[in-house]
């Protein structure tokens, strides 16, 4: 057995807290990465699966503050994009420039193979309110983004369908995760509340799950985005959505690989405090049923 641990939406390199359907503490990361790194010595992955909004400002200083604390991890890790790192026009090569080091190839597409799996990173364009794909936001976007982030649309642009395709194509002989920040689907109805925010899903996501489905190696879809954890399935792809960091319940999947399977387990820091901290009472939902919190993947 080996094992990867897979993260999202760490919101680092901000002072800022708010609110979003618990307290949202950007304040609190530097402590709570500091936490981690001991729990991650306890677990010792070969990676880190880290799936956008690492960074929460949108300045070159705040993505290089993001990935001075993702280095302060200890382990490798793997980082892609989401809306609050990919907000400027300039925001991609300031994502490169600070990634150089844990990017197989430079470039935010990407894919790389360890040990018995193989992994396809996405990096998916913001929707403009004409329709049109763009790697970066409107400008009335950019000014909101950190007040109402609702509303927005991000789509998979056709290059990257074609690339992925060809990638899958070229590697039928191993099992195949999919990682990408927005979920492919929406929240599931079970999980919706009075109230409920509700970040958005991929606007072509049925594209994706068809373009998956049509391989039988690709086994699931890693991704967070809205900042709370479900597990489904559509067909034979398990959807794998992760909670935010800086938000109840402030966990993390500990994902165990074995010759002919994967086990997914979820896991609270040690430190219990943190996740107290940002809790509306009524609002643990957010950390999702037991169906939620548990999975087993066939590789064969």
């Amino acid at each position: 057995m080996w094992r990867f641990v897979h993260v999202s939406d760490p919101h680092l390199g901000s002072q800022t807290d708010g609110q979003w359907n618990n307290g949202f503490l950007c304040s609190m990361m530097p402590d709570v990465m500091s936490c981690l790194r001991k729990d991650l010595r306890q677990l010792e992955p070969d990676f880190i699966l880290a799936t956008g909004d690492i960074a929460s400002r949108q300045t070159r200083d705040a993505m290089f503050a993001a990935r001075d604390l993702m280095d302060s991890l200890g382990f490798p890790y793997y980082p892609m994009g989401g809306n609050h790192d990919f907000v400027l026009e300039a925001s991609r090569d300031w994502f490169l420039d600070a990634f150089r080091a844990h990017l197989p190839v430079q470039d935010t597409v990407y894919s790389f193979s360890h040990k018995n799996l193989h992994f396809c990173v996405l990096d998916p364009w913001w929707k403009w309110s004409d329709g049109t794909l763009c790697p970066f936001s409107e400008d009335a976007i950019a000014v909101d983004i950190d007040k109402a982030p609702v509303g927005m649309r991000w789509a998979v642009p056709p290059h990257q369908f074609a690339w992925l395709e060809d990638d899958l194509a070229n590697h039928r002989d191993i099992p195949t995760m999919i990682a990408t920040h927005y979920p492919a689907i929406p929240i599931p109805e079970r999980m919706h509340r009075p109230g409920i925010k509700d970040a958005g899903h991929l606007d072509n996501g049925n594209l994706l799950i068809e373009l998956a489905e049509g391989f039988s190696q690709v086994r699931a879809i890693f991704s967070g985005h809205v900042h709370m954890h479900f597990i489904e399935r559509t067909g034979k792809l398990t959807h794998i959505v992760t909670g935010a960091l800086p938000e109840f319940p402030t966990e993390y999947r500990d994902i165990r690989v074995y010759k002919d399977h994967l086990e997914v387990v979820t896991c609270g820091l040690s430190d219990a405090s943190f996740a107290q901290r940002s809790l509306i009472p009524g609002k643990e939902w957010t950390a999702g049923e037991e169906r939620d919190r548990t999975a087993t993947i066939r590789l064969t």
